[in-house]
């Protein structure tokens, strides 16, 4: 008889406590960000799978993602992302982005995020605004659905 083994989730304190795990080989797998785990799959002791991005990242172009390795519908970019209180005028959040837009362009800057593995992006008010939408109306049902709640 033939059984399938599902993934079991174990929560860890953070990145590094699962990365020893994986490096001892008491787990067999994670899903976790890439500057937790390059410098260890450049050294040979993990193997980057896949990206969950919808398209393979520029900073690890030797990495597919999860589509094209054969697993549908699994799509989970990860962001950092600036935010004011809802009643700052808009003369200041133009100031603010205006400034962030100037310190995205700076090499340093931008040397110091692709080192963390991180893609800069200096996107507008409204741009970043249509992202937040876009991940609450992809994951407010999830999160409905299975009464996820912060503890």
């Amino acid at each position: 008889m033939k059984t399938e083994a599902h993934p079991e989730h174990i929560a860890y304190a953070g990145s590094p406590n699962v990365v020893t795990a994986l490096t001892r080989n008491d787990v067999q797998m994670s899903v976790l960000p890439a500057a937790s785990v390059a410098p260890q799959a450049q050294a040979g002791l993990l193997k980057m799978l896949a990206v969950t991005s919808a398209t393979r990242s520029a900073l690890l172009p030797d990495v597919p993602t999860l589509r094209e390795s054969g697993i549908e519908g699994i799509e989970a970019g990860a962001w950092i992302g600036l935010v004011a209180p809802a009643n700052t005028p808009a003369a200041i959040q133009d100031k603010i982005y205006a400034t962030v837009v100037e310190i995205m362009a700076e090499p340093a800057v931008r040397e110091k995020l692709t080192a963390l593995y991180m893609e800069p992006v200096a996107n507008t008010p409204n741009e970043f605004r249509a992202v937040i939408k876009q991940e609450l109306d992809r994951w407010g049902p999830v999160i409905e659905k299975n009464n996820i709640r912060i503890q």
